[in-house]
């Protein structure tokens, strides 16, 4: 009977190897982790999940029930097994209580991944021919932009029942529209498109307090909860006020700074209970704020804040419930004033638990074909940064950019045939794309600034300057000067500091990682300066986004240095054990980091060939047009490919070939560099 082991920590081949072994039954047992469930052909007749929690990002958290669903579903398959087995094993953190709740909760809904992208952006100007129908067609069409309708009839049809619930309490009246306002910021928060973002802390979070208001048993077992903390942090402030003024009848004055030991024993031993005690408030302070039913006063507060539909409904609620009990002589309160958690939980307490369901869950109508789509602003935008960056050019001229007519630049088709989550931002940290409209002009307009006060920036090269005092090379917009300059020094790359530069460019940054400024030193000078030019891109780049409203994750321009390293050493020969004692990383984790470099290379060497002529700049031309990747450039990717492709990196997929006029047009653009280089010597 043979066991192994399947986890993302082992290199694909040793994972492929225990696949096999257990599809011929000469494995018996497998050691994995939940991903093995899904998506790999190995049935089994036993299953056995050893925990219901694992690690997140918030600590330990239990599995979803989808996940927990996935991997029971692995004993006893089809065709196969006449039964299976599931065995959930209990631990000292885990017991039945949390199975029964993973297994009877409901599966979360299916959201759409969907969002814009440059690429998809420049490739659907392209079928369109320059229109923008097919591109809002596609971006209509798609699940996103149903879910967003979904959410805007599901709004108003549970606004129409709230309205319609004249029997309710006020105070049903007011949970129901906090609760309805959570749901649709949660629901727009897993969709990615909510304005106070979409971290999964966050949803997390939405979805835990969502969770609370739409169940009776629970927000009744949330308001105990707070009712006991106020209650035992009453009584801890009351203790306290007890010792101070114990403390202040004495005869003698004691200054409390001064150290126990001047003090005589009686007193400090009052002191010690004194300050005991304060601790004790300050916990009893915090069990009070961290309930979830001062987070809910805390939220309804913040959204009672903003100016719309929701605030609104949330201010006249609570003037409502409140004026219920005013007018009974129960309390008073100030209209207008803020939600403090006690008067949230006496409304609580006081509201009907029996009937509490999702709100957004009462509609079945079919979606409404007018609703505003934000994937399709988001479009837009991207558009707009393309067009500033010369990527796309406007053949004609219109009112609105739905009607106008495009054409894609060279830079353009580079950015369409890359599969990076920012393809924009990798073809202008390689130099292939700037900003020709200037839509960045502020930023040099702030830097100007900084040299009237006296800080300079001295990273300028001599040559630089040299350029710099031609009359006609003033004349040349900043931000083309400083991608030519990033352009030449990405030239003078070796194809294996050409592999590390890219990392940097697709690789996420490791948990534990080292400072950006230890990682930069572990740079060759060569990398160094090309970092400090493509820092400058970005932060061009960043501005652009942001001057046309482009969301962040759409956007995101990374330049993480920590593998930069490790992934050049690679590139330059070193042995796989000596990488990896280098990285200090799981084997598993290395080999993903090296083929997503490998992958990037690929697709950069690949993209199509672009004479070298039109690179060049000459100090005198503007361009207004995206020239696409550098043909040396490109030749460096593909050496560097070349070396990262063994084993255990190795990656079947071949390059395009050449075609014979791009390898005449390649070696006839090399022999003239070798021809001016031979005539620039000749001259010194």
């Amino acid at each position: 009977c043979g066991i192994g082991s399947h986890h993302a920590g082992l290199l694909p081949a040793h994972k492929a190897f225990t696949e096999t072994l257990y599809r011929l039954e000469l494995m018996k047992v497998v050691f994995a982790t939940e991903t093995l469930a899904a998506g790999i052909n190995m049935p089994a007749r036993t299953t056995i999940i050893a925990s219901m929690a694992k690690r997140g990002d918030k600590g330990m958290e239990l599995l979803e029930t989808s996940n927990m669903l996935q991997m029971a579903g692995r004993a006893g398959r089809r065709g196969m097994d006449t039964q299976g087995a599931c065995v959930v094993a209990a631990t000292p953190f885990e017991g039945p209580e949390d199975a029964i709740t993973i297994l009877t909760n409901e599966i979360k809904p299916v959201v759409s991944q969907f969002t814009p992208s440059f690429a998809l952006a420049v490739n659907l100007v392209e079928r369109g021919n320059g229109k923008l129908d097919l591109a809002r067609s596609m971006v209509q069409k798609s699940f996103a932009a149903w879910e967003s309708r979904q959410r805007e009839e599901e709004m108003e049809s549970a606004m129409t029942v709230m309205d319609n619930q004249d029997n309710s309490s006020p105070e049903d009246q007011f949970l129901n529209v906090i609760q309805l306002a959570l749901e649709k910021e949660l629901i727009e928060a897993r969709a990615g498109t909510s304005p106070t973002g979409t971290s999964k802390g966050k949803i997390s979070k939405l979805a835990a307090l969502v969770d609370i208001l739409a169940d009776g048993k629970k927000l009744k077992k949330v308001s105990k909860r707070h009712s006991g903390c106020a209650q035992m942090l009453e009584l801890e402030q009351s203790t306290l006020k007890y010792l101070e003024r114990e403390l202040r009848e004495r005869p003698d004055d004691i200054d409390l700074d001064l150290p126990a030991d001047m003090i005589d024993n009686e007193k400090s031993e009052l002191l010690a209970e004194i300050k005991t005690q304060r601790q004790r408030v300050l916990k009893g302070e915090r069990e009070v704020n961290d309930s979830m039913m001062s987070v809910i006063a805390k939220v309804a507060n913040n959204r009672m804040k903003a100016e719309d539909e929701t605030a609104e409904a949330l201010k006249n609620t609570l003037a409502a419930v409140r004026e219920s009990y005013n007018s009974e002589g129960s309390f008073i309160l100030q209209e207008g004033g803020i939600l403090e958690p006690g008067e949230l939980n006496f409304y609580v307490k006081n509201c009907s638990k029996k009937n509490r369901a999702p709100l957004l869950a009462l509609t079945t109508s079919a979606p409404s074909e007018d609703a505003e789509d934000e994937n399709w602003s988001q479009t837009l935008a991207i558009l707009n940064v393309l067009e500033s960056y010369g990527c796309i050019v406007k053949a004609t001229e219109s009112e609105s950019a739905d009607s106008s007519t495009y054409y894609v630049s060279s830079g353009g088709t580079h950015v369409g045939g890359l599969g990076m989550d920012n393809s924009l931002w990798t073809l202008t940290a390689l130099g292939g794309a700037f900003d020709v409209a200037y839509e960045s002009a502020e930023l040099d307009k702030f830097q100007d600034a900084l040299s009237f006060l006296g800080i300079e920036d001295d990273s300028n090269d001599e040559d630089d300057e040299i350029e710099e005092d031609s009359d006609d090379f003033v004349n040349i917009p900043k931000p083309q000067r400083e991608s030519e300059k990033l352009v030449r020094e990405l030239c003078e790359l070796s194809a294996s500091e050409m592999a590390g530069y890219v990392s940097a460019l697709v690789i996420d940054a490791p948990r534990n990682s080292d400072s950006a400024i230890a990682s930069f030193q572990k740079l060759t000078y060569n990398q160094q300066r090309v970092v400090q030019g493509a820092l400058l891109a970005m932060e061009r780049l960043n501005e652009v986004q942001r001057k046309f409203s482009l969301d962040d994750s759409i956007g995101k321009s990374q330049l993480e240095l920590n593998a930069c390293d490790v992934v050049t050493r690679w590139a330059a020969g070193d042995s796989w054990s000596d990488v990896l004692l280098m990285s200090g990383a799981a084997p598993g984790d290395l080999v993903r980091t090296l083929s997503r470099c490998l992958d990037a290379l690929k697709q950069l060497g690949n993209v199509p060939y672009i004479p070298a002529r039109g690179f060049d700049g000459d100090g005198v031309t503007i361009r207004t047009e995206a020239s696409g990747l550098h043909p040396r450039i490109r030749a460096l990717c593909r050496d560097a490919a070349a070396e990262m492709d063994r084993y255990p990196v190795k990656d079947i997929m071949p390059f395009e070939e050449d075609t014979e006029e791009d390898t005449e047009d390649e070696s006839s653009e090399e022999a003239e560099e070798e021809q001016e280089s031979s005539d620039d010597k000749e001259v010194a």
